[in-house]
């Protein structure tokens, strides 16, 4: 029986002994010790039920400050007969934290919390070690609890994440999903919030849309970014989160920002409104379009003084001339344009997907060619998108419909609207062909 006493005393005396080691006052070549005897003793007692316990006995113990130090430090001010490097340092310091982040009611803690922007500042896709991959996992586990989440709406953190994101579109590897997951569920973690404390929640992401929103469609409209498809998905999964009572608040605190991040955008998706990326270019539209309301498509431009000249001709391919116009307009045109683009593909793309519907009804696909797999798959993909882009389409087309009843009403609005008269009349008859095509599906029905 003694033996056995004496045997259960051992790993609580080791433990006594590397807790005394890490608390505060303690020379920190003895913390570092400590650390390594922490990680080391907590790996051998994986499976053991106490682990918990030990794991929040190490963060009562731990002095954070110096583990601050460790996150932060750099090649100049490690010893030189410490035996590892900075970036070994910061790896051991990760480590800690993640081993902290697997018990939640630490994770919460305000010791934990406050470690947060350090470790957002190590984050770097040329990583030789698993820090910033660990440290995306912290916040990624971050984002499942309401009392610590709202503290990544913070725009500074999520500008790190979204540079992340870009720098990783070429790999999207795991770490790269993980940032991506952090960035969408944050607007989600922000409408939770606003359902339960808006005016609370209001104050606290009052930057948020504005920083976030400019900072991506930036980047979004210049010629040279490779991965605009990338970014109108990213952009598409994550606002759809917002209401249309959060967005509508922030665009009256913020129009000026609102301006230029939509914009942004426009000159970014005249761009990318080609056939292989049209539909995401529609659901963005269209899910702003809910959001920001008539005014995201059809702006009023009656009382903006008008900067618009007749385009040079240029001796650059028209495709080249399309995109570098689109960025050297002005605000007033850019909107023009965009207005002009969607609603011409979009009823396009009704007619298209009217006559889709009609063959489906005819019932023109084989057996033989509904028992291919290639076709079912085709025939899964075309109903998704049926599902998904007419919804947003018949949007786009009621709400063009209410700006043209608006400026038949409007004499102002005639003369220095969005569109001028013959502008106008390619609307009318491209709504008019549209709704041509729905009125003979309508009857295929009957």
């Amino acid at each position: 029986m003694a033996s056995a006493q004496e045997q259960d005393s051992l790993p609580k005396s080791d433990l006594e002994r590397c807790l005394e080691l890490l608390k505060p006052g303690t020379p920190d070549e003895s913390k570092f010790v400590g650390l390594t005897l922490m990680t080391t003793f907590l790996q051998t007692k994986q499976q053991d039920k106490d682990r918990e316990t030990m794991i929040t006995q190490f963060f009562d113990s731990m002095d954070f400050d110096f583990l601050d130090r460790m996150l932060q430090i750099d090649d100049s001010t490690v010893p030189k007969d410490a035996g590892v490097d900075a970036l070994t340092i910061k790896a051991i310091a990760v480590d800690i934290m993640t081993c902290f982040s697997s018990v939640w009611q630490l994770l919460i803690r305000k010791e934990f919390k406050d470690r947060v922007p350090t470790m957002i500042s190590i984050l770097t896709t040329s990583d030789t070690t698993e820090s910033s991959n660990n440290v995306l996992k912290i916040l990624v586990k971050m984002t499942a609890y309401p009392q610590v989440s709202m503290i990544l709406t913070n725009p500074g953190y999520q500008s790190a994440i979204v540079a992340y994101i870009f720098n990783t579109f070429d790999k999207k590897d795991e770490a790269h999903e993980d940032a991506t997951m952090i960035f969408k569920r944050t607007f989600l973690i922000i409408q939770e919030g606003f359902k339960q404390s808006p005016a609370v929640v209001m104050q606290i992401t009052k930057e948020f849309l504005p920083t976030i929103m400019t900072k991506i469609a930036k980047s979004f409209s210049q010629l040279t970014e490779p991965h605009k498809p990338e970014i109108v998905r990213l952009l598409a999964e994550s606002v759809t989160y917002l209401s249309e009572t959060y967005v509508q608040q922030h665009v009256k605190d913020h129009e000026q920002e609102t301006k230029t991040w939509t914009k942004y955008l426009k000159s970014g998706l005249i761009q990318l409104l080609t056939p292989s990326t049209r539909d995401d270019c529609f659901k963005l539209t269209g899910i702003l379009l809910q959001r920001l309301g008539p005014e995201w498509l059809f702006p009023d431009t009656s009382s903006t003084p008008s900067s618009v000249t007749k385009s040079k001709k240029k001796s650059t391919p028209a495709s080249l001339v399309n995109s570098m116009e689109s960025l050297s307009l002005s605000e007033v045109e850019i909107s023009k344009k965009f207005a002009a683009l969607i609603v011409h593909l979009t009823c396009v793309e009704v007619r298209v997907l009217m006559d889709e519907l009609a063959d489906d009804l005819s019932g023109e696909l084989s057996k033989d060619k509904s028992d291919d797999t290639k076709c079912q798959q085709t025939q899964a993909q075309a109903k998704i998108r049926k599902e998904q882009v007419l919804p947003l389409a018949y949007e786009i087309l009621e709400v063009t419909i209410g700006y043209l009843v608006h400026v038949s009403e409007s004499e102002d609005e005639m003369v220095n609207g969005l569109f001028d008269a013959t502008g106008l009349l390619k609307v009318q008859e491209s709504l008019q062909a549209t709704f041509a095509a729905i009125l003979d599906y309508l009857k295929d029905l009957q």
